[in-house]
Parts: C-alpha cells; sequence; structure tokens
C-alpha cells in the first residue's frame, strides 16, 4: 500500500474513540482518516441507517467536500429494536442502572450493536455500510471501564461484558465488515 496515493477521509464527529477506531481497522488501506469535529444536526429516528444518511448528506454539502459520517446504536430484539439510534440519549439519562431496571423482566435480552457507516460526496446520494455485533444484555452491571453499555453488552462467543474487556478483546468482538467495505468501495473509486 505504500506505493499507492493515499485517500484522506473527512469523518465528521467529536468522538475521539471513533476516529481512533476508524483508524486502527483502517490502517492496511491507502486511507488517511481525518476528524472533523463540526456540529450537524441529526433526525430524531430508531433506525440508524436514516440517521447517518441524512447527517452525512448534510456534513458533505456544508463542507463541500466529501465526508465519512457514523451512527450507532443498540438494537433490542424485545424492545421493538430500542433503544437504536437513540442509544447515546438513552445512554446519558438512564445510564447503565436506568437501563437494567427497563430490562429487569424482559427474559429475551438477545440484541445486536450496530453501526452505520455512511460516506458522502457533495451534492449526492450517501452510500451506506452497516456492520452488526451480536450479544445480549447481562442482568446485572460490571462497571470496569469504557461507556455504560459497557457494563451490560456480552458480545455473542464470551460471558463477559465489553467492560471486562480490554481494548484489543473488544475489537476482537466487533464486526467490523462496514469498514472493510467502505475500504473496498473507495478503492473503486480511486481506479
Amino acid at each position: 500500500w505504500k506505493d499507492l496515493i493515499v485517500m484522506k477521509i473527512n469523518y465528521v464527529t467529536g468522538n475521539k474513540g471513533k476516529v481512533k477506531l476508524a483508524q486502527m481497522i483502517l490502517a492496511n488501506y491507502p486511507i488517511e482518516i481525518i476528524q472533523r469535529d463540526i456540529d450537524i444536526p441529526e433526525i430524531q429516528s430508531l433506525d440508524c441507517h436514516e440517521v447517518a444518511f441524512h447527517s452525512a448528506k448534510e456534513a458533505a454539502d456544508r463542507l463541500g467536500e466529501p465526508v465519512l459520517k457514523n451512527d450507532s446504536g443498540l438494537v433490542i430484539e424485545a424492545l421493538d429494536g430500542f433503544p437504536g439510534a437513540l442509544a447515546k440519549y438513552v445512554e446519558n439519562n438512564l445510564r447503565a442502572e436506568g437501563f437494567l431496571k427497563l430490562m429487569k423482566d424482559v427474559e429475551n435480552r438477545t440484541c445486536y450493536w450496530i453501526e452505520v457507516l455512511a460516506y458522502c460526496k457533495p451534492g449526492c446520494d450517501p452510500v451506506l455500510f452497516t456492520s452488526k455485533t451480536y450479544g445480549t444484555i447481562s442482568l446485572d452491571a460490571r462497571p470496569l471501564r469504557g461507556y455504560p453499555y459497557d457494563e451490560f453488552f456480552i458480545p455473542k462467543g464470551d460471558t463477559r461484558t465489553f467492560s471486562e474487556m480490554t481494548e484489543e478483546e473488544q475489537l476482537s468482538c466487533f464486526d467490523t465488515k462496514a469498514y472493510h467495505e467502505l475500504a473496498k468501495y473507495l478503492e473503486g473509486l480511486e481506479e
């Protein structure tokens, strides 16, 4: 890859963790991720695809340059997809303990973490790439590190919450398909 021209991508987010994750996953591609911390209004929807689509289009048109936007959420089968794209709002207001109270009498604790990447050029519709990391909701919070959802999200195939894992262990559990599909799409644009 060192001989290839590096494509620079404006990743519109205020979350340095999202940028670091993208840089780690895309390290083997000729892509440079540049964080652009600008405030883009988001539509209110449970659907991460809708939120990513609209915010990427708004960001690309406002900057006049191609952008990458991300929306992610927690989809819980027994709650008809709630909180979905409203995950950040719920996380900030309920925290782990409040969320687990909401799940107290829920037997089906199956869920997945969805991540939608939206690549958009100004004046165009975004192209979306989706990853889903499947898991379950624990019965109790296990606060060691990370975000409130990390305290109770148990990835499929493990018994520990994300909070109980190292960053490397967490990354190995994540479905990173969307990032690799994005990189292949961008390589096609360069040809």
